[in-house]
């Protein structure tokens, strides 16, 4: 197996041998022979001396944890034998980097051996949400249009990770590393918690609401500290927090919005993230007609405007993916 690897490395395998050896790389349980290859690799390379203490299993825990992220991209691809090929080339393209850089170079010929840091993007689409779990166990749902940012060194020197849109975070635990969010110039650190981050660029203010745990929240040198139930609301020019109702604010992860006597402005903010659509208010005093109920995320977007239809009297007309709200 040995040559084998070395020929993956070297870009030198066929499709069969590249099938065989992501199998292995892919493998929960590191196969005994690759880790000694890595181990040997390493040791032959001239400047192995930068990096004196290297962690392989941690190097092939990172390694299965890519090739499931891709593999759950790949999901959406045409399962034609030609579709398959050209997954697994990038996998094997994206393993290769990975490996290398993991192990704190890149061999580059004749060369010499230079550091790098490859960055992960995980990202949902308008109107879609997704669910990652991170190489250290926590898991981070994303609401639609949201991505969230995170180095090959996620885990092992840091866990660091910039936020753009909204995502819901249940963060494992850990003593040594703390769990931070970047979000602009607001950066959000947990310890063993849950909560929510509500970010997207509009003109919004940025809203954190805490489930579980604890949270401090900094920006420049103001820092604010939440406890479970509470929410803070960041503007340019002002943080604030209040006690909510967390479940306005979380529910959506689960694929439920519930809303308890909420503006309709606000539950249209919600909606327009899920459906990929925009609301158009007739006249500005139906912002204020104020809704009690919950909102499946399964149930189509015809479906949801005859629900909110029964409940506020509200009419509505569709034009192309446009909705006028009227009376």
């Amino acid at each position: 197996m040995s040559n084998l690897y070395k020929k993956y490395i070297e870009g030198k395998c066929n499709y069969e041998e590249r099938q065989q050896v992501l199998k292995k790389l892919g493998a929960k349980v590191p196969p005994v022979e690759l880790l000694s290859f890595l181990k040997r690799y390493w040791y032959q390379l001239e400047d192995y001396k930068l990096e004196p203490s290297v962690d392989f299993e941690g190097i092939l825990n990172r390694i299965h944890h890519t090739i499931n992220l891709k593999e759950s991209e790949d999901n959406k691809v045409s399962d034609s034998l030609l579709n398959r090929f050209f997954s697994l080339t990038r996998i094997a393209a994206t393993v290769i980097v990975i490996l290398m850089s993991s192990i704190g170079v890149w061999y580059a010929g004749k060369t010499g051996i230079f550091q790098k840091e490859v960055y992960y993007t995980v990202s949902s689409l308008r109107g879609q949400s997704s669910e990652v779990t991170l190489p250290d166990g926590s898991r981070v749902w994303l609401h639609g249009s949201s991505t969230i940012v995170y180095s090959s060194k996620y885990g092992i020197e840091n866990r660091d990770l910039r936020l753009t849109g909204e995502g819901f975070f249940v963060v494992a635990k850990s003593k040594n590393l703390p769990f931070i969010v970047n979000v602009g110039d607001v950066k959000v650190k947990a310890l063993g918690t849950s909560f929510n981050i509500d970010a997207y660029e509009d003109d919004r203010p940025i809203m954190v609401t805490l489930s579980t745990g604890r949270i401090i929240i900094n920006r420049n040198e103001e820092e604010m500290e939440l406890t479970p139930g509470m929410q803070a609301i960041i503007e340019k020019d002002k943080m604030v927090s209040q006690y909510v109702d967390t479940e306005l604010y979380t529910s959506w992860h689960s694929g439920e919005l519930v809303f308890k006597d909420e503006r309709l402005i606000n539950i249209t903010y919600q909606l327009e993230k899920i459906y990929e659509v925009e609301f158009v208010f007739e006249t500005p005093d139906l912002m204020n007609f104020r809704y009690r109920g919950s909102i499946s995320l399964r149930n189509s977007i015809l479906k949801t405007l005859e629900k909110l239809k029964f409940s506020t009297g509200i009419q509505y007309v569709i034009s192309g993916n446009r909705i006028i709200l009227k009376k």
